[in-house]
């Protein structure tokens, strides 16, 4: 069913006073946090996706080494401290005392290794550390060494990165698992221990408190700071139909919905026992995303013919409910209120849309009539807007276009598909990140051009790349924000990706349940019924 149709029958839908079967009734007295997330969760591994689900998902079971306070400072996490030599070439951090994995064997500093290591062969950051780090060494069970060819000042962001692929700690003989292949079992680091028993794709995802979950001292901040788990269990509830997820965030059968869906947000405000917050404060912006490898949009020409055709305000209209507070016009591939956060210069859509240029460029790149392959959920209520939008954008440009249609899971495990659309693949998809994902270049996988080491996309720009390992060594802040710049514009001249401007997704939960932090994700620690 077509988005705008489904709300045409969404008010009658939310009047149902009894959820559809299977029931999801709370006891009065459970100590059980009841959850709505934003997705159905298909993949447990939180570095083979940057699926936000995922991401997540591991933020109940696993820790880090570093989180980040609310203002984006590195603090210790997991680790006690660090010190780093006078050549700046070795950093060693020192682990707290008593940390256990969830079968109750000890963290040790060999754990860390291992997964830092298996981190940074798929995640942007990790990557652009790569030529900078000789080793992970454990020195001993409680002490890793990093050993560093040239010094690299950023290090504790890489390991306190809190959005996206995360540098989460597990054993060392599930982290020596190819990066390039899924975990297929779930051993943590954090407060939660994930149920597998439970686990039932689709459905539901059940976490229990670890006893053996040793919470930092200190004021919970971002992903910093004291983790304490108050409630005994934590169950997700997978409900793709906003209607159902409102009813029951109504009626008290969960407790807490990841995303609400704008158009619901009015009705439901409507109702006393619900609170409001920001689901990300970073916001989020939506993209457009080619697939670089296949004919059409291995032509340049072709993605800068999309560029110019794009509404970023139609885009955003339809996911925030034409709410103009909740959206920007944007156009970077920077977050606004950010250091880099500014439009390119010049503004390559001032003017859009304009589609009598696009075609214009899809004349010059000879377009053949190649057909193009839309991946796009129908179960992402802040996504499926942007698939239908483009379709019918495609169709205007006169391309031969199909709109795969799929549950977000099946979309997350397609785009990581490297053959012809025809075998399996595809040519374009569309997701949102989060402010923290994009934050600056170094971390952004929608500009960089790592090629198969990259993003979804596989763009690949060795230019690109020069710049970043320049903006990484810049001196100054003024330097760092020149190449940042000149990195946008080479981005808005290649459009591996088409920014759809940013907005803000809200979340809601039952105004007896406290203690709900901010944050880049939607963390079950410090929460508690009252």
């Amino acid at each position: 069913m077509k988005r705008r149709t489904f709300l045409g029958t969404a008010a009658a839908s939310l009047a149902v006073p009894v959820l559809a079967a299977p029931s999801i009734a709370r006891g009065a007295a459970a100590n059980v946090l009841k959850f709505v997330p934003q997705s159905n969760l298909t993949s447990l591994d939180p570095v083979w996706t940057t699926a936000a689900v995922t991401t997540n998902h591991a933020w109940n079971v696993y820790d880090t080494l570093y989180g980040v306070d609310h203002t984006l400072k590195p603090q210790p996490q997991m680790a006690e401290g660090h010190t780093v030599s006078s050549d700046q070439l070795t950093w060693t951090i020192k682990l707290r005392p008593g940390l256990k994995f969830h079968d109750n064997t000890p963290v040790r500093a060999a754990d860390c290794a291992a997964s830092l290591s298996r981190w940074a062969a798929r995640d942007t950051f990790g990557q652009t550390m790569a030529p900078f780090v000789a080793e992970y060494k454990a020195v001993d069970d409680s002490t890793l060494a990093i050993h560093l060819h040239h010094p690299f000042p950023l290090l504790l962001d890489g390991l306190a990165k809190p959005s996206s692929s995360v540098p989460f700690i597990m054993p060392e003989r599930i982290a020596k698992t190819d990066p390039f292949k899924q975990i297929t079992e779930v051993i943590g680091s954090g407060p939660f221990r994930f149920l597998p028993k439970e686990y039932i794709s689709g459905s539901r995802v059940a976490y229990e408190k670890f006893a053996g979950y040793k919470p930092r001292e200190g004021t919970p901040s971002w992903t910093s700071g004291a983790k304490v788990a108050h409630f005994n269990r934590v169950e997700w509830h997978i409900i793709p139909d906003t209607a159902t997820a409102s009813a029951a965030l109504q009626s008290g059968e969960v407790d807490w919905w990841e995303q609400v869906q704008a158009d619901l947000i009015p009705m439901l405000k409507t109702n006393k026992n619900i609170t409001f917050g920001i689901g990300d404060p970073t916001g989020y912006m939506g993209v457009i995303r080619f697939n670089e490898l296949y004919p059409p949009f291995n032509n340049r020409l072709m993605r800068e013919a999309i560029l110019h055709a794009v509404d970023q305000k139609e885009y955003m209209a339809a996911v925030t409910g034409n709410d103009p507070k909740s959206y920007l016009l944007w156009h970077s591939f920077y977050p606004a209120k950010t250091p880099f956060g500014a439009p390119s210069v010049p503004d390559p859509m001032a003017r859009n849309p304009d589609l009598a240029l696009a075609k214009q460029l899809i004349a010059k790149a000879g377009y053949k009539g190649e057909k193009i392959t839309i991946i796009n959920p129908t179960n992402f209520a802040t996504i499926a807007p942007f698939g239908q939008i483009t379709y019918a954008l495609f169709k205007k440009l006169g391309l031969n276009v199909t709109l795969d249609e799929m549950d977000w899971g099946s979309v997350v495990q397609r785009r990581a598909v490297t053959k012809p659309p025809a075998q399996g693949g595809w040519n374009v998809f569309h997701t949102w990140t989060t402010g923290m994902f994009i934050e600056n270049p170094a971390v952004s996988p929608i500009i960089r051009g790592q090629g198969m080491k990259g993003w979804f996309g596989w763009y690949k720009s060795a230019k690109m790349e020069a710049l970043n390992s320049q903006w990484l060594t810049a001196p100054t802040v003024a330097a760092q924000k020149k190449i940042a710049a000149q990195m946008q514009a080479l981005a808005f001249h290649d459009a591996p990706t088409v920014p759809l401007g940013e907005f803000f997704i809200h979340t809601a939960y039952r105004k007896n349940l406290t203690g709900v932090l901010e944050g880049p994700a939607p963390f079950a620690w410090n929460c508690r019924m009252v």
